[in-house]
């Protein structure tokens, strides 16, 4: 399906070109973005498969079939108790219809512009001083159309509109599903940020690919750790005295008191010259004199 959302785009670069001359521009600007995006997505469920130990790690190599392999790896995390691999299969299912009705899309409309067989309707403005515009408003009217390819110009005409865009629309919501379910799994504090710019935009492969390295976990686990993690801040701070009426503030509540004093203390300073190079040790990140990984803010 991205593909094609790629080929919309790439067709609004062309939109003066009413007979579709240049057709196959944006067809081959799709399918060069497309090919960068597959391999980023590729390479990440690759990545995530053989760290956590899935089978069948080729399958994210496979068109279509890796994205049902998405709902494989994120099984960490049902949504409304269906597994997500169930989900992920129905959405591999629905993907392999639109892209059928999408081919034959495309194959029609080749055919009725490459035989000039369509010829673009005009609207009409009258602007400023009474000139008058006319601009493509998107609609064809046939021309000298043989009989035998009134089921190209049926689907030129109907096909998108009336059958693809409710494939599309189930697709996008068991999608928004599969997403979620799997940057739960491996981006749970960001989850929804990135499943909503998954949906609305073609990023889904460099998203995926930049929390790789992500451990997968439960979703629940993760509320429950951040939960006790507050929990044991509030204790630290209230056994600091900071926080009852007789603490050291100097007021009832604690006064102008840092509650992050304790913290602080037992934490180094940053190095001042630590962004012109490794000091003394290896990097955290990066392995023995490695440097800093750069979607380290991504991780769990």
């Amino acid at each position: 399906m991205e593909f094609f959302e790629t080929a919309d785009l790439a067709e609004l670069l062309f939109f003066t070109d009413v007979y579709k001359r240049y057709m196959w521009a944006y067809l081959l600007i799709a399918g060069l973005v497309f090919a960068i995006l597959y391999v980023f997505k590729a390479v990440a469920l690759f990545t995530i498969a053989r760290r956590e130990g899935y089978k069948n790690s080729w399958m994210a190599f496979v068109p279509l079939v890796n994205t049902y392999y998405i709902g494989v790896v994120s099984d960490k995390n049902r949504i409304y108790g269906a597994k997500p691999k169930y989900i992920s299969l129905a959405a591999a299912l629905l993907e392999t219809a639109y892209v059928a009705l999408g081919v034959l899309y495309y194959v029609a409309k080749f055919i009725i512009f490459k035989g000039g067989y369509a010829a673009p309707e005009y609207s009409t403005f009258v602007l400023a001083g009474g000139t008058t515009m006319e601009i493509p408003n998107g609609n064809y009217t046939p021309v000298n159309l043989p009989e035998s390819l009134d089921w190209a110009w049926w689907v030129l005409s109907h096909l998108q509109d009336y059958i693809m865009y409710w494939v599309q629309l189930a697709l996008i919501i068991l999608n928004v599903f599969l997403l979620i379910s799997f940057f739960r799994t491996y981006a749970s504090s960001r989850y929804l940020l990135f499943s909503i710019l998954c949906v609305i935009f073609p990023v889904t492969g460099i998203i995926m690919f930049a929390v790789r390295n992500n451990r997968g976990r439960n979703y629940m686990e993760y509320i429950k750790e951040q939960q006790q993690r507050q929990y044991r801040m509030y204790q630290e701070y209230m056994r600091n005295g900071q926080g009852g009426p007789y603490g050291q503030g100097g007021s009832y509540y604690g006064g102008n008191a840092d509650p992050y004093a304790q913290q602080r203390q037992n934490t180094p300073p940053d190095d001042p010259f630590g962004g012109l190079g490794a000091s003394g040790g290896s990097s955290q990140s990066g392995g023995e004199g490695g440097g800093a990984d750069p979607f380290d803010d991504l991780k769990n």
